[in-house]
């Protein structure tokens, strides 16, 4: 069992984390046929799961209804890139490249606007792979951490305040 990040803000990304620290791993990572949703269904309205497919198709394999009601659809199915602009991708792909690249986990401190209020909202990302395929999957927990401001307007992720690795055994991305 890995120690807890310190980095931990929200009693949901504490759970998350601990949930799938004790999942069975090979090569520092679950498989996905050992990830149950329903071991943390309190925790599922909260939680992506993405398929890196290549560096043009993500997929949206799961979207939980918290974040649908956000977003304002359900994106599940489709390709995670469409959601962003153009001149932001290059960027995401490049902290997933780093992530499944060396193993590890990824916590960001996010500024996002959704139903009309500015949240602080921490997001866990957990790498997991899909043996019958053969790519990784990237595991996410959403957390609000505080509302701080009023702002109409639709879901937007307006700035990542920090980013931080987490060693789940391989090291971190230098």
């Amino acid at each position: 069992m890995l120690a807890e990040p310190d980095v931990l803000q929200t009693a949901g990304a504490r759970t998350f984390f601990g949930y799938w620290d004790s999942l069975p791993k090979r090569e520092f990572v679950p498989d996905r046929s050992e990830f149950s949703p329903g071991r943390i269904a309190a925790l599922m309205p909260a939680v992506t799961i993405l398929e890196v497919v290549s560096e043009d198709l993500i997929l949206q394999r799961l979207t939980g209804t918290a974040i649908c009601r956000a977003l304002g659809f359900d994106p599940t199915g489709g390709n995670a890139l469409d959601m962003m602009l153009p001149q932001v991708r290059p960027d995401y792909l490049n902290l997933i490249r780093k992530q499944i690249s060396t193993p590890c986990g990824r916590w960001n401190l996010i500024r996002s606007r959704r139903d009309n209020l500015i949240d602080r909202v921490e997001v866990l990302t957990l790498p997991m792979r899909h043996a019958p395929t053969g790519h990784w999957m990237i595991l996410s927990y959403f957390g609000t951490v505080e509302s701080i401001a009023y702002d109409p307007g639709p879901y937007e992720i307006l700035a990542y305040e920090n980013t931080s690795w987490i060693d789940i055994g391989a090291g971190i991305p230098r």
